[in-house]
């Protein structure tokens, strides 16, 4: 008898990244770690450059827009080398966009510097671990050093209850969001595709609502949490 799981099975490509052996799939999570952590400092940077504020829901229209157009566009062209030369040619706009965002929070006397400790943690681990990484592993370590770290600055400069709280509680999420995605887009990527990886890792913060979709849409197919007649 043939027993469902409770959740969908990931989305796959052909040929991605999990299929291959240890040491390609250790070589493209070191690079798009890399790479990601890149892209966070050239946020920052961006985002020091003097633009007028319009506040923050101005500012998300077009990243929301931006994200969600990136999506469609993956969602059409799903393993196709069109898809992939676009995410990796769209993901400085998505850099520029993100910076114009974390500007905004800025304007807001919110830290936003803690977005870079745990993802810079989690480069050091994946830097040292040899060839012994693990996700768990890699999330746990990073995000007690990086909590460590961001909790000493926050004392050190005095932040005060509401910013040390915004800022250890957006470093926790934004690290476990990162890491708990890169585990899963290896599915979905082909090794050559480190850039479309990060853009991947932008613009999936709305993967939550399409695989809530996908798990109900599965629980009605195969008449999970429904009661017997």
């Amino acid at each position: 008898m043939y027993v469902p799981n409770y959740i969908p099975e990931p989305l796959e490509v052909p040929s991605n990244v999990t299929e291959q052996p240890y040491l390609v799939r250790l070589r493209f999570v070191r690079r798009v770690t890399l790479l990601h952590l890149i892209s966070l400092g050239l946020v920052g940077l961006i985002s020091q450059v003097p633009l007028p504020q319009v506040g923050l829901m101005s500012s998300l229209v077009p990243l929301v827009v931006l994200f969600l157009a990136l999506d469609l566009i993956r969602i059409r062209t799903r393993g196709r080398d069109s898809e992939t030369r676009l995410s990796a040619v769209l993901l400085p706009v998505v850099v520029l966009t993100a910076a114009w965002n974390i500007r905004e929070i800025a304007f807001m006397d919110l830290p936003v510097w803690p977005f870079i400790v745990g993802p810079a943690a989690a480069m050091i681990y994946t830097l040292l671990c040899g060839r012994d990484y693990s996700f768990v592993g890699c999330w746990l370590l990073s995000l007690i050093s990086s909590t460590v770290i961001v909790a000493a600055i926050a004392n050190q400069f005095d932040l005060g209850p509401r910013r040390s709280a915004f800022a250890l509680g957006g470093n926790g999420v934004f690290l476990t969001y990162v890491l708990y995605d890169l585990a899963s887009l290896q599915a979905r990527r082909r090794v050559g595709e480190e850039l479309s990886a990060v853009t991947d890792l932008y613009r999936d913060v709305f993967n939550i609502f399409g695989y809530i979709s996908r798990v109900i849409g599965h629980w009605k197919k195969h008449k999970i949490w429904v009661a017997p007649r």
